[in-house]
């Protein structure tokens, strides 16, 4: 099995979309259309809605499909990139930090190099309790599960 690495968002949800463990520590979206549930993984731009969603509960996982991209200049003409992806882990009722912290902490496990930067309150109202924002370097690799 070849070594592989994180260079997309969709690379990111399809390691995350195949390891069972990660999933049973996800909540569920339900949807207007009386679709779902389904689990609270998905791929979005930053600032997008997810479509007819009409309820998340437990921990949710979004992935921003566009990152951060440094070029790396070494000794060549043309650069080496990296492009740094955001995940945000969210507890939504009836989970609560540490249930949060479990699925950022499998991410981690599995994303060599991922750094969790930041863990906020979310604002009041939103319904939200927690979110934590994990980096994943598309230049390192992902351990199988």
């Amino acid at each position: 099995m070849s070594q592989q690495f994180p260079t997309s968002a969709s690379a990111i949800y399809d390691a995350l979309s195949a390891d069972a463990v990660f999933l049973e520590l996800l909540g569920d979206y339900n949807f207007k259309a009386n679709s779902g549930p389904l689990k609270a993984l998905s791929v979005v731009s930053p600032g997008q809605d997810l479509p007819s969603l009409r309820t998340v509960s437990g921990v949710e996982c979004i992935i921003q499909d566009v990152g951060v991209t440094t070029a790396q200049n070494y000794l060549t003409d043309a650069p080496y990139m990296v492009t740094s992806f955001s995940v945000f882990c969210i507890a939504w009722a009836p989970a609560d930090g540490g249930d949060m912290q479990a699925a950022t902490n499998h991410i981690m496990r599995r994303f060599v190099g991922a750094e969790s930067v930041q863990t906020v309150a979310t604002p009041e109202g939103l319904g939200a309790l927690v979110q934590s924002q994990v980096i994943i370097k598309s230049n390192m690799p992902i351990r199988p599960d």
